[in-house]
């Protein structure tokens, strides 16, 4: 399948429905657990969006938080 759509327009639509999701919660979060390519490609894309922004570049993580929603990148080791 084609994959089509600006990834962040794509999270966001993403984020409103899981705020909007009949579940009472603490937090929200979204993991995407990537390669080393993906994760790159994701975010130099999502932080040229996004000012504010998490990243950890010893444990190879970053995460953007769009409305209610934490959204994770972490990059795969293997």
């Amino acid at each position: 399948m084609e994959k089509k759509g600006e990834i962040f327009n794509q999270l966001a639509i993403i984020s409103d429905l899981l705020e909007n999701i009949n579940l009472e919660s603490e937090s929200k979060s979204v993991i995407f657990v990537v390669n080393e390519k993906e994760f790159n490609l994701m975010f130099n894309k999502i932080t040229k969006r996004v000012k504010s922004y998490m990243a950890n570049e010893i444990e190879n993580t970053f995460s953007v938080k769009i409305g209610e929603i934490d959204f994770i990148f972490n990059m795969n080791n293997v």
